[in-house]
């Protein structure tokens, strides 16, 4: 039988949920750590991108983080958290998770890596992404709890870690921000979550003399 292997870097947002996806769906995988500075060639013969994660499953290469997700959840009994049964549900989910993707992600770099775009342009990048934030809080009222629902979903394994390096640029300013009080919350239920030191221990860079290390 044919071992899954994951390409991983722990600090990556993407890379950090595509672990969570597994670790939360019990899918075991052999962890691979990257050094995204030097890269192997074995890796780089994976993925034509050369980014990670990417997941290598038989004679399959699943080189976006939320096909890892899918990929993951479909293989275990938790379909629901796709919305399978509803198809506004679904729809809300990925709308949630593209605006992440897209938007977002773009504002968080500008904002908490400045030094490598436009310093003087910080300020509004944090603005912007604290618009998508606030409507992200704001949803959580409604809701209970979770972002799409009482109970969650793959918006909230796919969103949180961005949440997460966002605040990492400004933690006190977070916090105390009682416009995200509900984000907050909902952070932290990941950030305590009993998986989280699993998902973001420290690995050493993966060399082909290496025993596997299984992670799952």
């Amino acid at each position: 039988m044919d071992q899954n292997i994951l390409y991983s870097f722990r600090r990556c947002p993407y890379a950090i949920r595509a672990r969570w996806a597994l670790i939360n769906t019990h899918q075991e995988v052999i962890l691979r750590e990257v050094n995204l500075k030097n890269k192997s060639l074995e890796f780089l013969s994976h993925s034509k991108k050369g980014t990670v994660p990417i997941l290598i499953t038989g004679k399959k290469v699943i080189e976006e983080s939320l096909d890892i997700m899918i990929w993951a959840i479909e293989k275990s009994n938790k379909s629901y958290l796709l919305g399978v049964n509803n198809s506004n549900m679904k729809a809300t989910i990925f709308e949630l998770i593209n605006q992440n993707d897209t938007a977002f992600k773009y504002h968080l770099d500008r904002y908490k890596y400045s030094s490598r775009y436009c310093k003087s342009k910080k300020e509004e990048h944090k603005s912007m992404a604290l618009k998508i934030l606030y409507s992200l809080n704001n949803r959580i009222k409604y809701t209970s709890r979770f972002l799409v629902d009482e109970h969650e979903t793959l918006a909230d394994w796919a969103i949180w870690p961005f949440v997460r390096q966002f605040r990492l640029a400004d933690k006190l300013s977070f916090d105390n921000n009682n416009k995200l009080e509900n984000l907050n919350q909902w952070l932290n239920y990941y950030l305590s979550h009993n998986n989280f030191d699993f998902i973001m221990r420290k690995y050493k860079v993966w060399e082909t003399k290496d025993k596997p290390i299984f992670f799952g």
